[in-house]
């Protein structure tokens, strides 16, 4: 590991760069007349981003026109685009299709250049008044309203280390950006020393929030074929088992994996090999999968998720 410690200060420091230009002003942020709601890390990936960009979602859609702005990570196109809840994961990515798919009544959109989707989703759609940002902590060019940042209860940026050595994008240091910071996926008896100067700002804590599974076709069964393309299946694994369902085989893939046809041959031998199982999915991962797996002749469902914050503020914009 110590021998990736010159890689890790060198795109550090080129990070570091970047940022001191916005800080000093020669890059300019954007400044937007209505809120912007930001919802990003500092590390690679696997905080949990789509399940709190839908919380936010569920606590405004009744008082406000949401429209979620996103780079669409995974997708096969360029530019800017709009999602609809039958388009498929590789024109959009598997995030913003799910976020569609759960809230059609919102608007959805993907482009690199978040400063740009921005302005047209304003121009067409008059009546949106709160743009929910995803994934977006790095992403400077937009001046926003408030600026949270996740972190991993398991692994918390304070005890990261830069990419390649650990997993962050950044440099620690990098959280004073942030108005609010929301530790993720955290048990049930929160036990984690928090930096004192970390506690200057507000700090939540969020619990994953799983639901039972949604059945796609065939019946339930409480023996399981796992297949997941996430980040940290491990919350999840340890779900299951507390629930009782038996693991026959976990096909464990890296997040936003792009099933080929040989992964979904071996993945269908083995759900034709156990009859009596399930094959179980994430509800991302089915953004992926359905394409492939829908009408085959086996048992087969996805496990949707939530999240809990605790404490959390009756309005954050307020924050």
């Amino acid at each position: 590991m110590k021998l990736l410690y010159p890689f890790a200060l060198i795109y550090g420091l080129i990070t570091w760069v970047r940022n001191k230009l916005f800080d000093w002003g020669f890059l300019k942020q954007t400044k937007f007349e209505v809120p912007i709601l930001s919802i990003g890390n500092l590390s690679m990936g696997g905080t949990g981003k789509t399940p709190h960009i839908e919380y936010f979602i569920s606590k405004y859609k009744a008082t406000h026109k949401i429209a979620v702005v996103s780079r669409g990570f995974g997708r096969k196109t360029e530019g800017f685009r709009y999602v609809s809840s039958n388009d498929f994961s590789e024109n959009v990515g598997d995030e913003p299709l799910q976020i569609k798919k759960k809230f059609d009544e919102i608007t959805v959109a993907v482009g690199e250049d978040r400063v740009k989707a921005i302005q047209i989703v304003l121009k067409e759609n008059h009546e949106v008044n709160l743009i929910l940002l995803d994934d977006a902590f790095q992403h400077r060019y937009v001046k926003r309203s408030l600026n949270i940042l996740l972190t991993e209860y398991s692994n918390p940026f304070w005890t990261d280390l830069m990419v390649p050595a650990g997993r962050l994008r950044e440099f620690r240091f990098g959280w004073k950006r942030a108005d609010t910071i929301i530790i993720t996926k955290c048990p049930e008896t929160i036990d984690l020393k928090i930096p004192q100067s970390i506690k200057s700002k507000p700090v939540y804590f969020s619990r994953i929030a799983y639901k039972s599974p949604i059945l796609l076709q065939g019946q339930l069964s409480k023996k399981i074929i796992l297949v997941t393309g996430i980040a940290n299946p491990l919350p999840l694994i340890g779900y299951l088992k507390k629930e009782d369902f038996e693991l026959v085989y976990h096909f464990n893939f890296s997040d936003h994996h792009n099933f080929s046809g040989s992964d979904i041959s071996t993945i269908l031998s083995k759900a034709n090999s156990e009859k009596d199982a399930m094959l179980l999915t994430t509800e991302k991962d089915w953004m992926r999968l359905k394409p492939f797996l829908e009408n085959k002749a086996i048992n087969l469902a996805y496990i949707p998720i939530g999240v809990e914050i605790e404490n959390a503020p009756d309005d954050w914009l307020r924050i």
